[in-house]
């Protein structure tokens, strides 16, 4: 306790000094994050905050060195300074575990407050001014924020039209899709069609709600990740035919044999896009080549693809599937 407590320096006849502010220090310290007022609230002094083991998480704010401060418990406590600030637009897909582009992952607090109040102005913050209506906000595990749908609209002003179909497809997940990396650790799927179509109409005329529409009718659900919504629109937009999203294959038994990320099923052609944990992890390695003699076995083409056939490798991965479906008229 001594790291939090206290300097650990002993008196002169060989006994701890008492700390005057020992019971409010624990208090906080069972805090990751915790304003400059709770403290003072605690009768601790501003001389106190600026020992060491404090650091100045923003104005207002300080977090404990020793137990580093997650974005979730930021946001609480700047919620709970002025209350109506919502975690919204990049920092709101973070905590949902939603994908974003890297060009858009800025590292900034992004908060919202409703129209009519002034702008968030802190450094680090990125402030906006909205009118949040009933379902735009929510509160989960004390972090208020906006909505998954609220979100996703806030984010079309920003990202592309695949970009946007992708985040869309991360809120419609299959309820047993790999867990998401997430602060905000709700169930899958997170949305549902219906609710995000419901959205862009009440924000007509915001930024971003063209492109929203536009996205609506490429969302499906059951995507277990971003590159496969990506891969998806690759194949649509270059004029091929849709595939179908994560549907169990069964043999003649009727035993689930593969769930593949896409598929022609009447053409007996798989699509698996292999992130990279899939290329370095010797056991998933193993598995995936096991799942693809199965379905080899059942009279299948198996079709493989890895994050370069979405950038400059994308003419040969269309050249595959292309073949692949040649040979299946």
């Amino acid at each position: 306790m001594e790291n939090v407590l206290g300097s650990g320096a002993r008196a002169h006849d060989g006994s701890m000094p008492t700390d005057p502010y020992a019971t409010a220090l624990l208090n906080l310290a069972l805090k990751r994050c915790f304003s400059v007022e709770a403290a003072r609230d605690l009768g601790i002094p501003a001389r106190v905050l600026r020992r060491a083991r404090y650091r100045r998480a923003t104005r207002s704010l300080r977090v404990l060195d020793a137990a580093p401060a997650d974005l979730s418990d930021v946001v609480a406590c700047l919620g709970s300074l002025t209350p109506g600030t919502v975690a919204s637009h990049q920092t709101a897909a973070v905590l949902w575990g939603l994908p974003l582009p890297l060009r858009s992952a800025d590292g900034l607090l992004h908060l919202t407050r409703s129209t009519g109040c002034s702008r968030p102005r802190r450094s680090g913050v990125v402030g906006h001014v909205s009118r949040l209506g009933a379902g735009d906000v929510v509160t989960a595990y004390g972090v208020p924020l906006t909505s998954p749908e609220r979100t996703w609209c806030d984010l079309a002003a920003t990202l592309s039209r695949p970009e946007l179909v992708a985040l869309g497809d991360a809120l419609l997940r299959r309820w047993d899709a790999p867990r998401r990396p997430a602060a905000i650790n709700e169930p899958d799927p997170l949305s549902s069609v219906e609710a995000l179509a419901a959205a862009p109409a009440r924000r007509s005329g915001a930024r971003g709600a063209a492109t929203a529409r536009a996205a609506l009718p490429l969302l499906r659900s059951g995507v277990d990740s971003a590159p496969e919504s990506l891969l998806r629109l690759l194949i649509v937009d270059a004029g091929l035919p849709e595939p179908e999203v994560n549907q169990w294959i069964l043999d003649s038994a009727g035993r689930r044999v593969s769930r593949p990320d896409l598929q022609y099923r009447a053409r007996r052609i798989a699509l698996e896009y292999e992130g990279e944990h899939h290329l370095t992890d010797p056991r998933q390695w193993a598995r995936d080549i096991e799942r693809d003699d199965r379905l080899r076995a059942l009279g299948w083409i198996v079709l493989r693809f890895t994050k370069r056939h979405l950038g400059a490798g994308r003419d040969d991965g269309l050249a595959r599937i292309r073949h692949a479906l040649a040979l299946r008229p």
